[in-house]
């Protein structure tokens, strides 16, 4: 048969060129790989970081209408248990540990089904879920900004430990995750850490860590693209699994404070002598600052901390409908003068009121020298620029500038350590700096010419598809794109669930131009986008 004929023969892949693998290719070649590498790791522990670390390539993914646990994660469970081979039974003995609940089941009766057929296991499979934790202690910053929860754990007399970040700034997530194989020689690094200032360790209870541990993990999934740090997603559902060993009390929601109690904090305050020679603008500032102790920063109006005044000054307060010229003039003088009482109140040490201080200093300077961040965002007019109003009516006008403000609502992007004030979102190199500062865990991709995947994202291509969506709702061109984001936004999606589902369209569509790699399909993508929502 000559080379020709068999070419002719071979069966087509259902796949245009170029194009990127579908979900059952992904799922398929998972499976072989890691079936292949579990035949041959020496025990259990790096068993479980590997299928950990497989777990973490899809989670927190955004598919329409999906879920990746179910395209990916229980299809890995599917196909392992339709192979009759060690590897795959050892995978699912894995997940049947590490997995969602549901992937838990799964994976343990399709493990079972396996081995009723005469599948061998490797030796170290016994040692799955023999593991108990033998101690668990907590240490953090004075402030509350973090809290790090260390478990020790024992599994047939070797020691393993797996540690968790949980930032109390971001609403309680855990942020951060990683395995030792000696707990105790971390333990006595952190005694280390802790004999400077500033920092804190103690021994906790089972129920206490698990009371710790369980909300936040729950929290950072529950959460739309946290911003956790890029080792997190690999070592997240072996963290999950060693903090399902220790008792976790029901979920207590966070402490409410009325408006009572708001207001007689302020009151304090101000008859304080931290607070009685405030400029003007002073009462209304402190009221903010309360107010988004009491509602962003979990009930905690009297905490401070240099990671919750930062998120005050340029996370949040730009956010805000403009609180005036006079507010804005006595932030200066409020800020740490709130620090200096309420830090006091909370019973924080000197030196950390003193580092507080200074930190705060060059916060206010920084903002000052930004004109305050603007509030609110950019200016009305940068949404109407470019455009021949003489050509609309009142609802056209109306539709352009929420077409425009969903693409690119934000005037003020940080990126790093550096603050960008007063950006323009009509101006496509501001736009792209803006849409860099609305992901802040992938700050240092673009910068990098072969980034690795974080949360199962090429950070460079999630950036530029964004930065592509928004510059084409801008253009209103195509328009079937705010045609099909109007639609999402009424079924109940927020603006940045619905960016990801028409980014997630694009990339179908035109991946060959994205990457370079293969044809696009505009005339599909339009289409798509009709049928989107």
């Amino acid at each position: 048969m000559s080379p020709e004929s068999k070419r002719r023969k071979r069966k087509p892949t259902g796949r245009g060129a170029g194009a990127p693998p579908g979900p059952d290719q992904i799922v398929a070649r998972t499976v072989q790989v890691a079936a292949r590498e579990l035949e041959r790791v020496p025990d259990a522990l790096q068993a479980e970081l590997y299928v950990s670390e497989m777990l973490g390539a899809w989670w927190g993914l955004f598919i329409v209408d999906d879920d990746p646990e179910v395209v990916f994660g229980e299809a890995v469970v599917a196909y392992a248990g339709s192979r009759k081979r060690t590897g795959a039974l050892a995978l699912l003995r894995c997940i049947a540990v590490l997995g969602t609940e549901r992937q838990r089941a799964q994976a343990a009766a399709a493990a079972d089904a396996l081995a009723a057929r005469g599948v061998a296991e490797p030796a170290w499979v016994e040692d799955l879920g023999a593991e108990r934790v033998t101690m668990t202690w907590a240490y953090g910053d004075v402030y509350g900004d973090q809290t790090t929860v260390l478990l020790g754990v024992d599994r047939a007399g070797v020691e393993h430990g797996v540690a968790v970040l949980v930032d109390h700034t971001l609403g309680g997530i855990a942020k951060d995750a990683f395995v030792t194989a000696d707990p105790v020689e971390t333990l006595d690094d952190l005694r280390e850490l802790a004999d400077g200032a500033g920092v804190w360790l103690r021994e906790l209870s089972h129920e206490e860590a698990g009371g710790m541990l369980a909300p936040a993990l729950a929290a950072t999934d529950a959460a739309v693209e946290p911003p956790v740090n890029e080792d997190f997603p690999p070592f997240r559902a072996l963290a999950n699994a060693r903090a399902r060993l220790v008792p976790a009390p029901p979920p207590q929601p966070a402490p409410t404070v009325d408006a009572e109690q708001r207001h007689r904090i302020v009151e304090e305050f101000l008859a304080s002598d931290a607070g009685r020679d405030l400029p003007a603008g002073a009462r209304a500032c402190i009221e903010l600052i309360v107010d988004f102790g009491a509602d962003v920063d979990r009930g905690q109006p009297l905490r401070v901390s240099p990671a919750k005044t930062e998120r005050f000054l340029f996370g949040w307060l730009p956010e805000q409908p403009d609180p005036g010229d006079a507010v804005l003039a006595a932030l200066n003088e409020t800020l740490p003068a709130w620090a200096d009482w309420a830090g006091a109140r909370v019973g924080l040490p000197a030196e950390a009121l003193a580092e507080l201080r200074e930190i705060i200093d060059e916060m206010t300077t920084a903002f000052d020298e930004d004109d305050g961040i603007a509030p609110g965002g950019a200016p009305a007019d940068v949404y109407i620029a470019g455009v021949d109003l003489d050509g609309l009516d009142a609802y056209g006008l109306r539709d352009l500038i929420e077409r425009r403000f969903f693409a690119m609502p934000f005037g003020t992007a940080k990126i790093g350590d550096e603050y960008f004030a007063h950006l323009d979102p009509s101006d496509p190199d501001d736009r792209a700096v803006l849409i860099r500062g609305e992901h802040p865990e992938y700050h240092d991709a673009p910068a990098d010419p072969d980034p690795d995947v974080v949360g199962g994202v090429n950070p460079r291509l999630h950036v530029a598809v964004h930065e592509i969506v928004a510059n084409q709702l801008w253009d209103d061109d195509p328009p079937e794109a705010w045609q099909a984001a109007q639609r999402l936004l009424e079924s109940g999606m927020d603006r940045h669930d619905a960016l990801h589902a028409i980014g997630e369209v694009l990339v179908t569509h035109l991946h060959g131009v994205l990457t370079g790699r293969g044809p696009t399909n505009v005339a599909a993508y339009v289409t798509a986008l009709k049928e989107l929502g």
